[in-house]
């Protein structure tokens, strides 16, 4: 049983009987969007110091651009998830990438500070959705024991869409003008709603449960019928639901390692990173954005080859000794490796403090970005695996966690290193990330007891 349909019947429109060709293929097309609702904002990050000039603001004022783009894309799934548990994902994919679109152009033809913050509002609110449901699709597809891979492969891109977005923003930027970092996304949306319109099918499941006929849902009904794919009302308990999450410790514990983890994995360089590359490197917007991205990039590229499949691994071969029980906490064994964020952040602050070579701060960028990468892995896989049938809810509050947490670094981390220097600075920042990392080690030997202590949540099914 998956979230009360029959998984293992022979149900050809269950998405969970789907051939793997397909379901990989949708995997790869969400991940897509992902990765460029995480690539837009971060494209502008290179050209801070540019952006500033232009449009007279301070640097630190320009990083907004990107932080407000957080805050709005975590916050909004809370408002149309109640709608993908009950019209389906598809619609919300295509609708909510239209308006990104829109976002996008406002951006880019904005004479001033407040249209272009603006349009990143409109754009964060359209890129919303693919982070918000993304891990509620992937279980629609995947049964627990092949989650790991797929929820890996969507991970990676909602990680490294800001890490490879400098590199691209740089290259753009440097030659095209900055206005072209949203020019361009723009366009790479146009072309996923175009692809997505003709070829991504709704994968919410209505049935089969007990007693009921197995349903046929030809492909062309799947992508050109807009209507409810679960007969139940809307309430305003909906809208809260995902909050109601928070009460439960396999959820609270990993996202709040996860949003300090990647905050600082992540983030924390892209806001520091215009303004260290200018002053301390004397790069240019090109090497800026090569700086700020393959370093993260290749770190957490490596991270995901060491995390998603050998989660899988882990929990079936933790199920063939334990008669086919699949414990969620099994992943959790891979937790120590989301350790090296906060010693490649520690020892990037001394590297900049200490004015060595660049190529040295690039190396300690990659270990804190393979830490990050594992992290973030981790977190999906147990939490969905966890409340597998509230998994739209849990994705929105991982998404939310990690955008509130990830605003405010903007505000903070230059000032915070003016006053007290990088080596201090940074320091500080890895020891908050190390410290998040310490109440998860409880869940990997006392959280199935814990979750059968706190029960699974109340309210109707979601599935």
């Amino acid at each position: 049983m998956e979230n009360g349909v029959q998984s293992g019947s022979f149900d050809e429109g269950n998405p969970l009987n789907w051939p793997r060709w397909r379901k990989f293929y949708i995997v790869t097309l969400l991940s897509a969007f992902a990765l460029m609702a995480q690539l837009s904002p971060a494209m502008l990050n290179p050209s801070f110091v540019t952006v500033a000039q232009d449009l007279n603001v301070t640097v630190e004022e320009a990083s907004y651009s990107t932080t407000i783009f957080m805050l709005f894309a975590g916050v909004f799934p809370l408002l149309v998830t109640p709608f993908s548990n009950t019209y389906g994902r598809r619609p919300l994919y295509l609708i909510f990438t239209a308006i990104s679109i829109a976002g996008f152009v406002g951006s880019a033809a904005s004479p001033s500070w407040g249209g272009l913050i603006a349009g990143r509002v409109v754009s964060a609110i359209g890129c919303s959705i693919p982070l918000g449901i993304g891990t509620a699709t992937i279980c629609d597809l995947f049964a627990q024991s092949e989650r790991g891979l797929p929820m890996g492969i969507y991970a990676w891109a909602t990680t490294n869409g800001p890490h490879v977005a400098p590199i691209v923003g740089g290259y753009v930027a440097q030659r095209y003008g900055w206005r072209w970092c949203n020019w361009l996304p723009a366009i790479i949306a146009g072309g996923l709603l175009i692809v997505a319109f003709f070829t991504f099918p709704e994968t919410l499941f209505a049935g089969c449960r007990a007693g009921q006929k197995p349903q046929q849902r030809p492909l062309l009904q799947d992508l050109f019928s807009f209507r409810k794919v679960q007969d139940r009302q809307i309430g305003l308990s909906d809208f809260v639901r995902p909050l109601k999450m928070l009460r439960y410790t396999a959820i609270t514990v990993p996202c709040l390692m996860y949003c300090v983890n990647l905050t600082y994995g992540s983030p924390l360089f892209a806001v520091t990173g215009s303004l260290i590359c200018s002053r301390y490197y004397g790069f240019d917007l090109e090497q800026t954005g090569l700086f700020l991205g393959l370093p993260l990039t290749i770190g957490c590229l490596i991270g995901e080859f060491s995390a998603g499949w050998v989660s899988d691994l882990i929990i079936n071969r933790y199920a063939k000794r334990h008669h086919g029980h699949r414990k969620p906490e099994a992943r959790l064994y891979l937790l120590p490796l989301a350790l090296l964020t906060p010693v490649g952040i520690a020892t990037f602050g001394y590297c900049i403090q200490e004015r060595t070579s660049w190529i040295q701060a690039a190396v300690c960028m990659a270990v804190a970005g393979f830490g990050s990468q594992v992290a973030t892995t981790v977190t999906y896989t147990y939490c969905c695996d966890s409340y597998k049938p509230e998994s739209s809810e849990v994705g929105v509050v991982i998404n939310l966690t990690k955008s509130l947490f990830a605003f405010n670094i903007g505000f903070y981390a230059l000032p915070t290193t003016d006053a007290i220097g990088f080596t201090s600075g940074f320091s500080l920042f890895a020891a908050i990330s190390a410290a998040a990392v310490v109440p998860l080690t409880v869940l990997i030997f006392h959280g199935e007891s814990i979750r059968q202590k706190q029960g699974t949540p109340r309210g109707r099914d979601l599935s």
